[in-house]
């Protein structure tokens, strides 16, 4: 099972795109875009599109381009999506796996 999922509505029907590593330079990248949103000097689009590129830039090769990410969801299931995603970056996300002591 991949680490990281986003699943998109394509125009051929919806696509799941998976990451199954993410590094820790992944971790230090969300906190920097945390800090750069709370110096409070980015609009609400601007504070969207940075998550959007954080977004796709989590998955291999460039196979996922913030616009794809925008086009792809919902506009009901982008905030959702952000925090589903920001969650498994921080660790905070529920796994069926467990853990090893």
């Amino acid at each position: 099972m991949a680490k990281l999922e986003i699943i998109l509505h394509e125009k051929d029907g919806d696509v799941t795109y998976k990451q199954n590593h993410i590094t820790g330079q992944k971790y230090l990248d969300f906190w920097e875009l945390q800090e750069k949103i709370e110096k409070g000097n980015l609009t609400s689009v601007e504070i969207i599109t940075s998550r959007i590129e954080f977004i796709a830039g989590l998955f291999p090769n460039d196979k996922l381009t913030p616009e794809q990410v925008l086009q792809g969801l919902d506009p009901w299931e982008l905030k959702e999506t952000i925090q589903r995603l920001d969650d498994v970056i921080l660790g905070n996300e529920e796994s069926d796996e467990k853990k090893e002591l």
